[in-house]
This record gives structure tokens, sequence and C-alpha cells, in this order.
């Protein structure tokens, strides 16, 4: 919960208390992972301290390599490996559905708020000021005049909403992750966890699926709107019980985008298909050096989500994690479906944007319920207890 809310607290105290800069965001980020390791620490897991150690062994060899230390490396694979720790030991599937009801109350909540009381909403966050006081933004860059919203919080006359125009106008709602974008990936996360219930859970299904479509809605969201259709069909129509053959759509959405650069004659614009083409002739232009993460992993590549990835974590390390997230042992069917899901989730993600897989507001969550749905073994008294209950045959 400190994770989905951390950024829209920080933007509220540097709007009416005191400037936030970016040191201020690391110093929180900083404590919600020293809090997840205060909880890890109480019962560490021997695969945590396995994976973990490997991981920042391997990091430190790239940083030699490299000549220079990555500190967004080490974050990036921090967040899914603390936070799968935590729901792994101290989380479970009723944990994370009151949970994430939670999160979903409060999201909409914050989202309504912001649709239909603009003035006052951005009187209490002002955020292209808290994102220019944090470098990411330049202090003169903001072309909605008047506006204190995000640069993607308002859709430009000539391109428009793609979701509701001629209600919603072109207002891009944020919410509380203080950008439309993370509010359209968390729809994901919410509809993908949906969307894994059994056929006896009907009302829980339906309750996500819908928070999602809202979600999606309000935020203008074109890749939410169609991962989740594509979600919705592959739950009405399954490939295989396990969709074991996901494991290949990372490799299969890189030759999408390699076959879209050398058959597309275009360039980029803001649309599905120029973002799509540009990702796909950066792709073209690595060598190896850049597959491997040894080179240009200093380079900012924008919405080129898969570049990004390889150039900062290696191609090696990028394997080594993504069979280790299929090698796990689901608790049942739903845990097989949801794995299937956000396969189509991170796969897509990486197609049309560079840092949003691993922002800590959607990432923490998604890692947090991908460790709530992992099996659990059994204890010695619990097995003993089972065969205690069981009737005799003698």
């Amino acid at each position: 919960m400190v994770a989905l809310v951390y950024q829209a607290a920080l933007c509220a105290i540097h709007t009416n208390v005191h400037p936030i800069s970016m040191s201020g965001v690391g110093l929180a980020e900083g404590f919600i992972y020293l809090s997840c390791l205060i909880v890890l620490v109480k019962s560490i897991r021997l695969e945590f301290v396995a994976v973990a150690t490997l991981v920042g062994a391997y990091l430190f060899l790239m940083a030699i390599f490299r000549n220079q230390l990555d500190p967004k490396g080490f974050r990036d694979v921090m967040i899914p490996i603390l936070f799968y720790g935590l729901g792994r030991q101290i989380g479970d599937l009723n944990y994370a559905d009151r949970l994430l009801k939670m999160m979903v109350v409060v999201v909409l909540f914050f989202g309504f708020f912001e649709l239909l009381f603009l003035d006052l909403f951005s009187r209490i966050f002002n955020i292209f000021s808290y994102y220019v006081s944090q470098g990411s933004l330049a202090a003169g860059s903001n072309w909605a005049k008047g506006s204190v919203l995000g640069l993607n919080g308002m859709r430009p006359e000539g391109i428009g909403r793609t979701i509701l125009p001629a209600l919603l106008g072109n207002h891009r709602v944020s919410s509380i992750f203080l950008e439309p974008v993370s509010l359209g990936n968390f729809a994901v996360i919410v509809g993908a966890w949906g969307l894994c219930k059994r056929r006896d859970e009907i009302k829980e299904m339906l309750f996500f699926l819908f928070s999602a479509v809202t979600m999606i809605a309000l935020s203008d969201s074109r890749y939410g709107m169609i991962t989740v259709a594509a979600l919705v069909l592959m739950r009405c129509v399954p490939f295989c019980k396990k969709n074991v053959w996901m494991i290949v759509l990372p490799v299969l959405s890189v030759g999408m985008l390699l076959s879209i650069a050398i058959f597309f004659d275009g360039r980029y614009s803001d649309s599905v298909i120029g973002r799509l083409y540009v990702s796909g002739k950066m792709l073209l232009n690595m060598n190896l050096g850049m597959i491997f993460g040894v080179d240009g992993f200093d380079i900012s590549f924008g919405d080129m989500g898969y570049p990004s990835l390889l150039t900062r974590l290696g191609l090696v390390l990028c394997l080594f994690l993504w069979l280790s997230f299929w090698m796990l042992k689901m608790e049942d069917e739903r845990g097989e479906r949801f794995r299937a899901y956000i396969t189509l989730y991170m796969s897509l993600i990486l197609c049309v944007s560079g840092t949003s897989l691993f922002a800590l507001k959607t990432a923490g969550i998604l890692w947090f319920l991908v460790g709530c749905l992992v099996g659990r073994e059994k204890g010695a008294l619990s097995t003993l207890l089972e065969i205690a209950s069981k009737p005799s045959r003698t």
C-alpha cells in the first residue's frame, strides 16, 4: 500500500509543504526496500538468498566490464526480488484479494476526485512542478496552458482521446499514480488478477474486470485497452492448460518489432505502429555489446523497452530471471493463468514503454501478487497431521 501511495504523498508535500527533489524520492524508496528486508529477514528463504546473491554478483561483474556502477540496474532488479519474497512469505490468495480490493477503491476514489474536481486536485497535487523538481521535466515544457498535470495528463488537440472523447474531453486521469500511463498499467494487473479466477468466483472476477475497464477509460490507456481485450480472449479461448508456450512470447514480440522495422517504411509518430517502428529500428541497430549490457546502459531509450532492458541488465541476466520466473511452482490453476497473463503484460509493455515495467508503484504490487500465488511447501507437522487424519485401511 505504501508503494502505491508514496509518490502521491511526496507530491502533496512538495506542493503544500516543502519541495521534494530526486534525493527525497530515493530516500522514500529506500525506506520501502528496507521495510521489505526487515520482514524478509525474520524468516529468510534459501532461494531468496541464492537468487539475490547471483544477481548481485552478476551486476557487479557487469560494473567491472563497464568500468562504472549502474545503481538503476540494481534498483530495477531489487523490486521483483523483494516484493516477490514479501508475497511469498506473508501473503496468500485471500490476503492478496483483500489488499488489492483496498487498492482499487483508493485508486478509483482519487481517479474520480481528479475527474470531477480537477481544480481542487491540482491545488493538492502540482504534478508538473513535482517532476520538474526531480529533473524529469524542463520548467518551460508544459504545452497545456494553465495545467499543472504531467505532460501526458492531457491529449494534444491534434490527437485527442481514444476512449469516450465526447464525455471526458482531452483530460487523462492519473489518480494516485500522478501519470495516466501507470494507471493504465495498474488496470491491466487488476484485470489479469480478476481473469485468473475460477468460474465459481464470477463475482470476484467481474469486480476486478469492471474496475480495470473503468480505470482504462479514465486514463485513456490505449495499451491497457488492447492488453485487457487480449486477456479476455485468452480466458475465453485457452490455448493449453498451463500456457507454457508463452515462455517464448518476449522473443515473438522482439521478432514482431524487427519485422515492423524491416517491412514498414515509416517514422516515429504518437501511434501504436509508430512507436513499434522506432523500437524495432533501435533493435536492428544494436551491437553485441549493447545486447549483453556492456555498452549503451547509460543511454536514455525513451519508450523503447526492449533496448532499455537489454542494455541495462544484459541478455544473460534477462534470460536467468525469465527462466526463474517460469520455474516457479504455482499453488493452483489461478497462479498458472496469472503467470500467463502477466507474461503478455510484460511482453507488450516493453514494446511501447521504456521504464514503466519497473515503476515501483505498479511493479511492487505485481510481484507481490506473484509471490502470493506461489505454492507453499507443507511443513513436517502439517504432513503428519494430514497422514493421521486419513482412515486406516487395516
